[in-house]
Protein backbone atom coordinates (compact mmCIF):
# COMPACT_ATOMS: atom_id res chain seq x y z
CA UNK A 1 0.00 0.00 0.00
CA UNK A 2 1.45 3.36 -0.98
CA UNK A 3 1.59 6.28 1.39
CA UNK A 4 0.36 9.74 0.59
CA UNK A 5 2.40 12.77 1.58
CA UNK A 6 0.00 13.45 4.48
CA UNK A 7 0.73 9.99 5.97
CA UNK A 8 4.08 11.40 7.01
CA UNK A 9 2.54 14.22 9.02
CA UNK A 10 0.57 14.42 12.22
CA UNK A 11 -1.47 17.12 13.83
CA UNK A 12 -1.09 16.86 17.59
CA UNK A 13 -4.37 17.26 19.47
CA UNK A 14 -2.90 19.45 22.16
CA UNK A 15 -4.72 22.20 24.01
CA UNK A 16 -3.19 25.59 23.25
CA UNK A 17 -3.36 27.89 26.25
CA UNK A 18 -2.98 31.66 26.19
CA UNK A 19 -3.54 34.28 28.85
CA UNK A 20 -7.33 34.42 28.48
CA UNK A 21 -8.27 31.74 25.94
CA UNK A 22 -7.55 28.12 25.12
CA UNK A 23 -7.81 26.45 21.74
CA UNK A 24 -8.77 22.80 21.41
CA UNK A 25 -10.04 20.92 18.38
CA UNK A 26 -13.85 20.78 18.40
CA UNK A 27 -15.54 17.44 18.94
CA UNK A 28 -19.09 16.12 18.52
CA UNK A 29 -20.11 17.14 22.04
CA UNK A 30 -19.42 20.78 21.10
CA UNK A 31 -22.19 20.78 18.46
CA UNK A 32 -24.96 22.22 20.64
CA UNK A 33 -22.78 24.99 22.02
CA UNK A 34 -21.50 25.86 18.53
CA UNK A 35 -25.05 26.10 17.17
CA UNK A 36 -26.08 28.31 20.10
CA UNK A 37 -23.06 30.58 19.48
CA UNK A 38 -23.91 30.99 15.80
CA UNK A 39 -27.63 31.49 16.57
CA UNK A 40 -26.87 34.18 19.15
CA UNK A 41 -24.78 36.14 16.61
CA UNK A 42 -26.50 35.12 13.40
CA UNK A 43 -27.40 38.63 12.23
CA UNK A 44 -23.85 39.95 12.71
CA UNK A 45 -22.03 36.86 11.38
CA UNK A 46 -24.26 36.55 8.33
CA UNK A 47 -23.00 39.88 6.97
CA UNK A 48 -19.61 38.42 5.94
CA UNK A 49 -19.75 34.63 6.39
CA UNK A 50 -21.58 32.77 3.62
CA UNK A 51 -21.96 29.51 5.58
CA UNK A 52 -24.07 31.13 8.32
CA UNK A 53 -27.30 31.14 6.29
CA UNK A 54 -27.22 27.33 6.01
CA UNK A 55 -26.05 26.68 9.59
CA UNK A 56 -29.50 26.35 11.12
CA UNK A 57 -29.89 23.21 13.21
CA UNK A 58 -28.02 20.69 15.32
CA UNK A 59 -27.29 18.50 12.31
CA UNK A 60 -25.50 21.41 10.62
CA UNK A 61 -23.25 21.97 13.64
CA UNK A 62 -22.56 18.25 13.95
CA UNK A 63 -21.77 17.97 10.20
CA UNK A 64 -19.41 20.94 10.34
CA UNK A 65 -17.49 19.53 13.29
CA UNK A 66 -17.42 16.05 11.70
CA UNK A 67 -16.06 17.44 8.43
CA UNK A 68 -13.25 19.27 10.23
CA UNK A 69 -12.52 16.15 12.31
CA UNK A 70 -12.18 14.18 9.08
CA UNK A 71 -9.88 16.84 7.68
CA UNK A 72 -7.81 16.69 10.89
CA UNK A 73 -7.66 12.88 10.65
CA UNK A 74 -6.23 13.32 7.14
CA UNK A 75 -3.67 15.77 8.62
CA UNK A 76 -4.71 18.64 6.40
CA UNK A 77 -6.78 20.98 8.57
CA UNK A 78 -9.20 21.22 11.45
CA UNK A 79 -11.31 23.53 13.60
CA UNK A 80 -10.16 24.82 16.96
CA UNK A 81 -12.80 25.99 19.38
CA UNK A 82 -11.84 29.21 21.17
CA UNK A 83 -12.77 28.97 24.85
CA UNK A 84 -12.43 31.60 27.54
CA UNK A 85 -10.27 30.28 30.39
CA UNK A 86 -12.30 32.12 33.02
CA UNK A 87 -15.54 30.19 32.47
CA UNK A 88 -14.99 27.73 29.59
CA UNK A 89 -17.43 29.57 27.31
CA UNK A 90 -17.12 28.84 23.59
CA UNK A 91 -16.30 32.18 21.96
CA UNK A 92 -15.69 31.12 18.36
CA UNK A 93 -13.40 29.13 16.09
CA UNK A 94 -10.03 29.30 14.38
CA UNK A 95 -10.05 27.02 11.36
CA UNK A 96 -6.97 25.59 9.70
CA UNK A 97 -8.07 25.28 6.10
CA UNK A 98 -6.34 22.71 3.93
CA UNK A 99 -2.74 22.46 5.02
CA UNK A 100 -0.37 22.13 2.07
CA UNK A 101 2.48 20.09 3.55
CA UNK A 102 4.62 20.14 0.42
CA UNK A 103 4.68 23.93 0.30
CA UNK A 104 4.33 24.27 4.09
CA UNK A 105 1.40 26.65 3.89
CA UNK A 106 -2.05 26.90 5.44
CA UNK A 107 -4.91 29.36 5.40
CA UNK A 108 -6.82 30.44 8.50
CA UNK A 109 -10.47 31.25 8.94
CA UNK A 110 -11.90 32.53 12.20
CA UNK A 111 -14.98 33.97 13.82
CA UNK A 112 -16.17 35.04 17.25
CA UNK A 113 -19.68 35.40 18.60
CA UNK A 114 -20.54 39.10 18.38
CA UNK A 115 -20.79 39.56 22.15
CA UNK A 116 -17.05 38.81 22.32
CA UNK A 117 -15.93 41.27 19.62
CA UNK A 118 -13.49 44.02 20.48
CA UNK A 119 -11.96 42.35 23.54
CA UNK A 120 -8.81 40.90 21.94
CA UNK A 121 -9.95 37.27 22.07
CA UNK A 122 -9.58 36.70 18.32
CA UNK A 123 -6.12 38.27 18.29
CA UNK A 124 -4.97 35.99 21.10
CA UNK A 125 -6.53 32.93 19.48
CA UNK A 126 -4.94 33.55 16.08
CA UNK A 127 -1.55 34.09 17.79
CA UNK A 128 -1.93 30.66 19.44
CA UNK A 129 -2.85 29.09 16.10
CA UNK A 130 0.17 30.75 14.47
CA UNK A 131 2.44 29.21 17.07
CA UNK A 132 0.81 25.80 16.52
CA UNK A 133 1.36 25.85 12.74
CA UNK A 134 4.91 27.13 13.24
CA UNK A 135 5.60 24.02 15.33
CA UNK A 136 4.08 21.93 12.51
CA UNK A 137 6.75 23.39 10.22
CA UNK A 138 4.52 25.75 8.25
CA UNK A 139 6.26 28.58 6.40
CA UNK A 140 3.31 30.61 5.08
CA UNK A 141 -0.10 31.43 6.55
CA UNK A 142 -2.87 33.09 4.57
CA UNK A 143 -6.05 34.87 5.63
CA UNK A 144 -8.87 36.00 3.35
CA UNK A 145 -11.53 38.49 4.42
CA UNK A 146 -14.13 40.64 2.74
CA UNK A 147 -12.67 44.08 2.10
CA UNK A 148 -15.62 45.56 4.02
CA UNK A 149 -14.87 43.35 7.05
CA UNK A 150 -12.70 45.95 8.77
CA UNK A 151 -12.34 44.00 12.03
CA UNK A 152 -10.99 40.91 10.28
CA UNK A 153 -8.68 42.88 7.97
CA UNK A 154 -7.37 44.89 10.94
CA UNK A 155 -6.70 41.70 12.92
CA UNK A 156 -4.61 40.30 10.06
CA UNK A 157 -2.58 43.52 9.81
CA UNK A 158 -2.15 43.74 13.59
CA UNK A 159 -0.61 40.25 13.59
CA UNK A 160 1.92 41.07 10.90
CA UNK A 161 0.07 39.77 7.85
CA UNK A 162 0.68 41.76 4.69
CA UNK A 163 -2.09 42.39 2.22
CA UNK A 164 -1.00 40.79 -1.03
CA UNK A 165 -3.95 41.85 -3.10
CA UNK A 166 -7.69 41.93 -3.58
CA UNK A 167 -9.69 39.31 -5.42
CA UNK A 168 -12.40 41.29 -7.23
CA UNK A 169 -15.95 39.95 -7.06
CA UNK A 170 -14.67 36.76 -5.43
CA UNK A 171 -17.70 36.03 -3.26
CA UNK A 172 -21.41 36.29 -3.99
CA UNK A 173 -23.36 36.93 -0.80
CA UNK A 174 -26.79 38.47 -0.19
CA UNK A 175 -27.39 39.22 -3.84
CA UNK A 176 -24.15 41.05 -4.55
CA UNK A 177 -20.49 40.47 -5.28
CA UNK A 178 -17.83 41.19 -2.65
CA UNK A 179 -14.12 41.83 -3.04
CA UNK A 180 -11.89 39.64 -0.86
CA UNK A 181 -8.63 40.93 0.63
CA UNK A 182 -5.81 38.36 0.62
CA UNK A 183 -3.27 38.51 3.43
CA UNK A 184 -0.18 36.40 4.11
CA UNK A 185 2.51 36.10 6.73
CA UNK A 186 5.79 34.23 6.51
CA UNK A 187 6.66 32.36 9.69
CA UNK A 188 10.35 32.38 10.51
CA UNK A 189 11.69 28.98 11.57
Amino acid sequence: MSKTSNDLHEMPEEVLEGDRVVLAFLDDEDSEELLYLVDSSREELDVFLPWVESFLEMGDAYSSISAYKMQRDMANGGAFGIRRIEDGALLGEVILQWIDWKNRSVSFGYFLGSEFWGEGYATEAVKLALDYVRRLGMHRVEISAAVENKRSCDLAKRLGFEQEGVAKDAEFLHGKWHDIARFARIIPN
